[in-house]
């Protein structure tokens, strides 16, 4: 193992982006913290020298592990209705917001659960995730083209759906520009 690579680290890093893609999959906050490890183990044990070059392949394995236990949990789920215990089922993915900013954390959460699912999924792996359209692409089996029109979609709808509460989200505007014209010694320096 090279001695400049540091899992702990990388891990650090990493992680809290693939916990937040794997909660727009998975049900939990700690089903997709159990993603993210499974999908560690299963990079470490691919790629023991752990070459950053393969982060990419990481979020290729959350989203696996993501869809596989969401599936198992959904089968669950079924059998579990069908008897006379049903267990409340949390779903809601969300964001871990700093103290002060949980509202905007909600409201652009809300409006990222209304996206269509593979939409709501390049949003997450481009602007959270940090991966390239490329990236995107290669992982989940689609062209370059048909990931960036859903990111462009996603972001056009996420604008329509907040710009009503734009100034709330960004805390006080910014004041009105002001116009040296208007001043005296501007309209004496112009004459």
């Amino acid at each position: 193992m090279p001695a400049h690579f540091d899992w702990k680290r990388t891990f650090e890093q990493v992680a809290p982006q693939l916990v937040l893609y794997a909660r727009q999959i998975v049900d939990s906050k700690a089903d997709a913290e159990d993603v993210v490890q499974m999908a560690f183990v299963r990079w470490w044990r691919r790629f023991p020298d752990g070459d950053s070059a393969h982060i990419p392949l990481l979020y290729a394995a959350v989203r696996t592990i993501a869809l596989d236990q969401r599936r198992s949990d959904t089968r669950r789920v079924r059998r579990e209705s069908k008897s006379d215990i049903a267990l409340p089922h949390e779903n809601a993915p969300s964001f871990d917001p700093p103290a002060g900013q949980q509202e905007i954390a909600s409201i652009v959460d809300e409006a990222l659960k209304r996206l269509p699912g593979q939409q709501r999924e390049v949003i997450t792996l481009k602007l959270w995730g940090g991966l390239t359209f490329n990236e995107i692409a290669a992982m989940t089996g689609e062209s370059i083209n048909t990931v960036a029109g859903r990111y462009r979609y996603a972001l056009q709808t996420l604008q329509k759906r907040l710009a009503p509460m734009k100034d709330d989200l960004l805390g006080d505007p910014a004041p009105p520009p002001v116009n040296v014209l208007n001043f005296p010694q501007a309209q004496e320096a112009l004459s």
